[in-house]
């Protein structure tokens, strides 16, 4: 279980989350305490960068997607494993009066507790004024086999994926996040406060074109993305075992040609466990 997350703490408590013995000698420089921070040999090293820490990391399994290029939210089946995991749908909605308005997913019936979601146009006038919806939802579930999936909003061209998590110590995120790009460009970076041995989880969704050659998103470990009607294109991606620490993920796009020359919407979310 992680260590406390604030008051005292000690050495003796640090060195068995670690895996040592209780009552053994340890010392703050030992190699396997300082890799639950991601501390290099003889660095600067405190307790208090030991709050909520622990040894153990979630496990992440990509699940599937839905997908429409129709109105309204791309409903569909996804099959889950057995026993109780955390259940995660991120989301990439086109959108425009009156579709865009998402406010929630239901899983199997189940209302998902949403993470993070970002709908907003870009405070940039020179980057297209669309309301793309990126979010992130969960929900610690039992549901096994094929389970439907709902939810609002999105117009055509809409998608979402669908991640398992397992070996976590809490069900709920400790840090979630949005971001959209603001500069005129072709990338735009979203910046997670993660935790030693976490699990991020991010969603974006950005204008696409026909001669696109896809999207990198920089310190991903996997990438899920599909490009629908030569008009959008829809990613999704995780982080295991994420250092200590802001790590930001850049999401760039290739594209041919946009709506504003120069520069392309790209709308970003994300959540981290532990």
């Amino acid at each position: 279980m992680p260590l406390p997350s604030s008051g005292a703490i000690s050495l003796n408590q640090i060195h068995v989350e670690a895996g040592g013995s209780s009552g053994t000698t340890a010392s703050l420089n030992d190699s396997d305490i300082r890799a639950m921070i991601g501390k290099g040999s003889g660095a600067t090293n405190s307790f208090s960068e030991y709050y909520g820490v622990s040894a153990s990391q979630p496990s992440v399994s990509f699940r599937g997607r839905a997908t429409t290029t129709s109105n309204g939210f791309p409903n569909g089946y996804v099959s889950l494993s057995s026993g109780t995991k955390v259940v995660v749908v991120t989301l990439q909605l086109a959108g425009g009066p009156p579709y865009y308005g998402n406010t929630y997913v239901s899983l199997g019936g189940n209302t998902m507790t949403q993470a993070a979601k970002i709908d907003t146009a870009s405070s940039n006038t020179g980057i297209w004024q669309a309301r793309y919806t990126s979010a992130v939802y969960y929900l610690q579930s039992s549901l096994s086999g094929s389970v439907y999936i709902s939810g609002n909003g999105g117009s055509g061209r809409s998608n979402l994926y669908v991640y398992e998590i397992t070996g976590y110590n809490s069900s709920t995120p400790y840090v979630t996040a949005t971001a959209q790009n603001t500069t005129l460009g072709y990338s735009a970076g979203i910046t997670v406060a993660n935790q030693y041995n976490g699990l991020t989880i991010g969603s974006a969704i950005t204008e696409d074109s026909f001669s696109a050659t896809g999207i990198s998103v920089s310190n991903a470990d996997s990438v899920e993305q599909i490009h629908l009607e030569s008009a959008s294109a829809h990613v999704a991606w995780y982080d295991a075992a994420t250092p200590n620490g802001n790590r930001t993920y850049t999401v760039t796009q290739t594209p041919g040609n946009n709506v504003i020359s120069g520069s392309t919407l790209i709308q970003m979310s994300a959540a981290a466990w532990k």
